[in-house]
Order: structure tokens, then C-alpha cells, then sequence
């Protein structure tokens, strides 16, 4: 009987402990998993974005000739950043992605100062594509982020800090691109009370 206790005593007071060591561990791997989802989510429409550039400068080349400054510019960030999209990279996809954005941005200027290309219904319904596939990027962006905080959250916090340590599962990087405007009255008025 002796022998008996001394066996159940410490497996009933360890196994409570690798219970919760378990549920924690799971828990880190499901995290874990649903940022690289919410990431592959935000390459596909960053990839999406990217195809359908060269539909927009097709329809606007012929109009802007002269301006051929613009499309070589929008051409190469659009290569720097496709090129960076394979990488899985986020850091070095939200530059590169950043950078595109300025470009898009530049050329929807030039198109706005152009009214004969706005009257184009081809660019109008390209424009419609790309700020529908910048608000899809949002959208998986806020997704991605949201897990990526999650999963911070449980590796920074015990004892889930514990369990990550062990199993060197770490923080993820959160991505920051900012949505491209398309319209300045969507913009926040700049107050100056000096």
C-alpha cells in the first residue's frame, strides 16, 4: 500500500502540471499556425495587387506617352516588390510594398491632372480592381496583425513564456503598410491653430 501511494502521490501532483504544459504548448502551435494563414492571405492579395498593375499602366500608356517616367518607375517597384513577396520577408515586403504604394499614388495624380484618361472606362474599371485589392489587403493585414498580437501576447506572458522558451517559438513580426488613398477627401483635414 505504501509502495502504491508513493507511485499515485507524485503522478497525481505532476500530471495537473503537464496537463496545462500541454493545452499551452497546442495552444502556442494554433497560434503559430493561423499567423502563417493569415500571412499567406496577405501575400495572395499583395500578388493580386501586383497583376493587376500592369493592366492599369497598359490603359493609361497610350494616353500618357510622356510620361514615361512614371511607368518605368511604377514598373521597377512593382519588380522590387514582387521580388520581395518571395522572400516572406514581412520587413522587407513593407518597404517594398510601401514604395509601390508612392508609385500608385503618383500615377493616380497623373491620371486625375489627365481627364481624357479618366474618362477611359478601361482605367476607370482598373482603378475600381486595384482599390478593391488594396481594401482586401487591409482587410488580411488586420487579420494577420490581430494573430500576430495574439500569439505575442501568449509567448510574452507566463507561463506561456515558459513553454515558448522551451520550444523556441517567438514573437512574429506585425505588418504596417498603410492602405493607399485614392481620394484626398477621404483624407483627415491637417489642423493648424498656429
Amino acid at each position: 500500500m505504501e509502495l502504491l501511494m508513493s507511485i499515485i502521490v507524485p503522478i497525481t501532483m505532476i500530471s495537473p502540471i503537464f496537463v496545462v504544459y500541454v493545452v499551452l504548448y497546442n495552444a502556442l502551435r494554433r497560434s503559430q499556425t493561423k499567423v502563417a494563414e493569415a500571412w499567406s492571405g496577405v501575400e495572395v492579395q499583395l500578388k493580386r495587387r501586383h497583376d493587376l498593375i500592369p493592366n492599369l499602366l497598359s490603359s493609361v500608356k497610350a494616353a500618357m506617352g510622356h510620361e514615361e517616367a512614371i511607368f518605368t518607375q511604377l514598373t521597377k517597384a512593382r519588380k522590387t516588390a514582387h521580388d520581395a513577396l518571395t522572400s516572406h520577408d514581412p520587413q522587407l515586403i513593407e518597404t517594398a510594398e510601401a514604395n509601390l504604394s508612392a508609385k500608385l499614388s503618383g500615377l493616380r495624380v497623373q491620371i486625375e491632372d489627365n481627364p481624357e484618361i479618366t474618362a477611359t472606362g478601361n482605367v476607370e474599371t482598373f482603378q475600381k480592381q486595384l482599390e478593391e485589392a488594396e481594401d482586401q489587403i487591409a482587410a488580411s493585414r488586420r487579420l494577420y496583425n490581430g494573430n500576430v498580437q495574439k500569439l505575442n501576447a501568449a509567448v510574452a506572458t507566463f507561463p506561456g513564456n515558459l513553454v515558448a522558451a522551451r520550444h523556441k517559438i517567438g514573437p512574429a513580426q506585425p505588418f504596417a503598410l498603410e492602405p493607399l488613398e485614392y481620394d484626398a477627401a477621404l483624407m483627415p483635414p491637417q489642423l493648424n491653430f498656429n
